[in-house]
């Protein structure tokens, strides 16, 4: 059964999904990000200033260079990602692959758009059987 966490609330969603691309690296498994192309170059940003003292390895995945172990790749489309380990999406539509998936984590923000888009996400999972989780990103 597909584990997936929901985030919902986040003031600030990008810098949020930085602290979870941190501590989803530390369980070993391969991470993928799936973001919207508009906000990809943000992340990015965002993922190398994010903490002065700790490198987190990622790049926008071309899908042609294989992935370094350990490294997030940044996708519009989960399911070019070579992997089916974790998926982070800040993605508002549910990404065609995201059942294929050992865990999803999902960060909602608090636009009126994004929490809506969030439930529809949420339901999805939930009709497909998943083990959903809900916690509140604001702290």
């Amino acid at each position: 059964m597909q584990q997936v966490s929901f985030y919902s609330d986040a003031a600030e969603p990008l810098r949020f999904a930085c602290r979870l691309v941190r501590r989803a690296l530390a369980s070993g498994k391969p991470v993928g990000v799936c973001v919207a192309p508009a906000q990809a170059a943000a992340l990015d940003a965002l993922l190398w200033s994010f903490d002065a003292s700790e490198f987190i390895p990622h790049r926008q995945w071309d899908g042609a260079t294989p992935p370094a172990p350990g490294e997030v790749l940044l996708v519009a489309d989960a399911a070019r990602l070579p992997h089916r380990g974790l998926l982070l999406n800040l993605a508002e539509p549910l990404p065609a692959a995201a059942f294929e998936f050992e865990r999803v984590l999902e960060v909602v923000g608090r636009t009126a758009e994004a929490v809506q888009a969030g439930r529809v996400r949420y339901r999805a999972y939930k009709q497909a059987g998943a083990a959903l989780d809900h916690f509140t990103a604001n702290g």
